[in-house]
């Protein structure tokens, strides 16, 4: 951590002013469209040393949760799904074996396997908004720091969501020589291999070069067998060049490239409707049997795994520079991916669920961003606008040959062209020195369609083409505002209050799981959120004990939400659908102390409570009893109003480290411990317990060994030191509800050197 930073007076002109090089600079760039300018107030070097970094996010209303990369390391953050351990209200959860995470923030995300929808929490990765969140996958490595706002943003930066966003800095080039590397070994063989070079070209050219491999870890087993699933096989490189060609200009160039070939998360058989299998006692057991002509139709090998073959590659240019009235900013990006996962989606031998989804998806981005300082520096502005044009298309096959009535390979297909053209200005006025107030509007307008949307089947035997059907095209179009009125009151120097009120749209899309009818292809709504937020932000003791909480009320309409629909003359079909209007409220706190020197206390609490308020769900059992006994389809839906969302209602982190005094005098021995608690989650409102994921409870420790003046660092560690059983995800995508079962005991131990 570097030296803390302290406001300046205006009339302190004989001391030298320099920018803010610590954590504030690196969680958050994407706010900054102000990056220079976050803090109005003059900054300089003092010899004290802060406790606490993040200091500019004290000073900014909402609950940023902030996370170090020393912090990424110590709590084991291996992709971005780790991350939820750490940051209240947030979940991350892969969909049936997929390699695709979804994003939940205080109850607010969408399930979405194919990819081919806006999520309602957005990731980005160094000032890029990832809009298909598949491509966060396979890029946490070389992280300078990870900032989680929750609630509707892209009032600053971006585009806008209802959910919040989870953003991810990684580490840039230097302008002295610096490499290092580092190895972790675990149980159950796995190995993480991690390297960076960063250095100098010239005096105002430098580069960096990081890369991870990640290898083994498989703790899962086939039941019949005993043949082991889950080795991970991923490899990346990111590379960056920085150039200064004046005082008042930065331009980087960042390159990354990551491959996935990792055997799936297998599942294991929670409830089999079909009754093939009990539900498995051993939540590590799951199986599997691949058809040999459905991989020879799939031009994989007859002796496949479910596995991934994951590949994704981007080019990213940022501009900044000083034009004296203003701070200019421009980011342009292309990002690439090519998806191929092969998963059985039954955890069984029997061939019901055996899926294969293939995706190829390209994003180009470009934002331009103006931010300054106006009418004696009392007002700060932020003005810009974000393109994206998508181009994706994919492939969802299914192996149905074990399935009554079903003896067929089907394929489902289709396009998807969109493109998303945002507007935003942010205004943050000084009413008074210790009183702002706060103006956010943002315009979306996002166009997309769905094409040659169409369905196959093939007879297994001669893989001859048997049935097809092509549906129409269709469009969605979203034409709305986002916004935000705040007001923030400076208690005292390291005191806040803040209150605000936001509205934040995500816009609609399709259904591209698997179509079987025209009203399926027709698309969804957009949904939006009304979200009131209070908190505060305050430090004590000398800037050792830092408090932060919140209370929010998120008043939600027309959420896109996975369900079924009733199609005159055909029956029930799964698609989206949109919950008219429901509700979420909570809260948050968050204490990090440092009592005295070595000693290190964090505590973060969330709670979140969901209700629908108005939603009327198909019942599909009883619309197949009708249909039954009078060979008609009449709709009957059950009354959701007033029932659970089901999202996780409690979310508790913690940990506790301390580094001794120097051993010898040469050295210091660091102990760490830390434990996570997630609530119960339901996916289906008014659940029988089926569906349920149970609360968990996680805890994890280690030992670090390390010179005080050396560069080397030797760490032994455990995660789920108590070898708890949990379940991370769950999906139903044929007979069987399936669960993934969250990681086993790891032992390991870590090594790093840093030149």
């Amino acid at each position: 951590m570097a030296g803390a930073y302290a406001a300046t007076s205006k009339n302190d002109k004989a001391r030298r002013t320099v920018p803010s090089r610590h954590a504030d600079a690196h969680v958050a760039p994407v706010h900054h469209a102000v990056a220079k300018q976050d803090h109005p107030e003059v900054i300089s070097v003092t010899t004290k040393r802060r406790a606490f970094g993040f200091g500019a996010d004290q000073h900014r209303a909402g609950n940023i949760t902030n996370l170090t990369a020393e912090d990424l390391v110590t709590h084991h953050v291996t992709t971005v799904e780790d991350i939820q351990n750490l940051v209240p209200n947030l979940t991350i959860q892969t969909e049936g074996g997929s390699n695709v995470p979804d994003y939940y923030l205080r109850g607010i995300g969408m399930q979405d396997y194919t990819q081919n929808n806006m999520s309602s929490v957005m990731t980005y990765f160094d000032d890029v908004p990832y809009t298909i969140t598949a491509m966060s996958s396979g890029q946490m490595f070389d992280v300078a720091s990870v900032g989680v706002e929750p609630g509707p943003v892209g009032f600053e930066h971006g585009i806008a969501d209802t959910g919040g966003e989870v953003r991810i800095t990684t580490n840039d080039p230097t302008k002295t020589l610096h490499y290092g590397a580092s190895e972790d070994i675990a149980s159950y063989a796995r190995s993480k291999t991690n390297f960076y070079v960063s250095a100098p070209i010239t005096d105002r050219l430098q580069f960096r070069l990081a890369g991870q491999m990640l290898q083994g870890g498989a703790f899962r087993y086939n039941r019949v067998n005993g043949e082991s699933i889950g080795r991970a096989n991923e490899g990346a490189l990111r590379g960056k060049l920085a150039w200064q060609p004046d005082d008042k200009t930065n331009i980087k160039l960042t390159a990354n490239w990551s491959q996935d070939s990792s055997e799936a998360q297998a599942g294991f058989v929670l409830s089999d409707s079909n009754n093939i299998l009990p539900r498995d006692q051993d939540i590590y057991a799951t199986g599997w049997n691949l058809n040999p002509q459905y991989a020879k139709i799939l031009g994989i090998s007859p002796n496949s795994k479910p596995s991934y073959n994951d590949m994704q590659w981007g080019i990213n240019l940022n501009a900044d520079r000083d034009l004296g009235w203003a701070h200019l900013a421009t980011i342009s990006s292309f990002q690439q991916q090519q998806r191929h996962e092969y998963i059985d989606r039954d955890a069984e031998a029997y061939r019901s669920g055996d899926s294969y989804l293939t995706g190829s998806m390209n994003v180009f981005s470009q934002e331009v961003r103006l931010s300054g300082m106006a009418l004696h520096n009392r007002l700060e502005w932020v003005a810009g606008m974000y393109y994206n044009r998508v181009r994706a298309s994919g492939e969802n096959w299914f192996d149905y040959t074990d399935r009554s009535g079903k003896y067929y390979f089907q394929d489902s297909t289709h396009v998807q062209p969109q493109q998303n053209f945002s507007q935003f200005v942010n205004l943050k006025y000084a009413l008074t020195p210790k009183l702002h107030l706060i103006f956010g509007l943002e315009h979306q307008s996002d166009d997309r369609q769905f094409l040659d949307d169409a369905v196959y089947r093939y007879n297994p035997v001669t893989l001859a083409k048997t049935y097809s059907q092509v549906f129409a095209n269709h469009g969605a179009l979203t034409n709305q505002f986002s916004g935000k009125v705040g007001i923030n009151y400076q208690v005292m120097q390291n005191a806040m209050l803040y209150a605000d009120i936001r509205r934040g749209v995500k816009p609609g899309g399709f259904t591209a799981n698997t179509t079987l009818t025209e009203q399926q292809a027709a698309g969804f709504k957009p949904e939006w959120l009304m979200a009131y937020e209070v908190g505060f932000k305050s430090e004590f003791f000398n800037h050792r004990l830092r408090i932060n909480g919140a209370a929010f009320w998120d008043s939600y309409h027309d959420q896109q939400y996975f369900s079924y629909i009733l199609v005159p003359g055909w029956g029930t079909v799964g698609s989206y659908v949109n919950v008219p209007r429901s509700h979420i409220f909570g809260t948050e706190l968050s204490i990090s102390a440092h009592p005295f020197r070595g000693l290190t206390i964090s505590q973060n609490v969330g709670y979140q409570r969901g209700t629908y308020d108005d939603f009327q769900v198909l019942n599909v059992q009883a619309v197949t009893a009708y249909y039954a006994k009078t060979g008609q389809y009449k709709s009957i839906t059950d009354s959701y109003n007033g029932a659970d969302m089901g999202i996780p209602k409690l979310t508790l982190n913690g940990s506790i480290s301390y580094e001794t005094k120097p051993v010898f005098r040469k050295y210091t021995v660091t102990l760490q411990g830390d434990y996570s608690y997630r609530g119960a989650q339901d996916t289906v409102p008014r659940g029988t317990g089926t569906y349920l994921l149970p609360a968990y409870f996680l805890m994890n420790g280690s030992v670090t060994f390390k010179p005080v003046k050396g560069r080397w660092a030797v760490t032994a560690y455990a995660t789920n030191i108590l070898n708890r059983d949990y379940i991370v995800s769950r999906t139903l995508a044929t007979t069987v509800n399936m669960g993934i079962s969250g990681q086993p005991r790891f032992v390991g131990g870590r090594f790093s050197y840093d030149f």
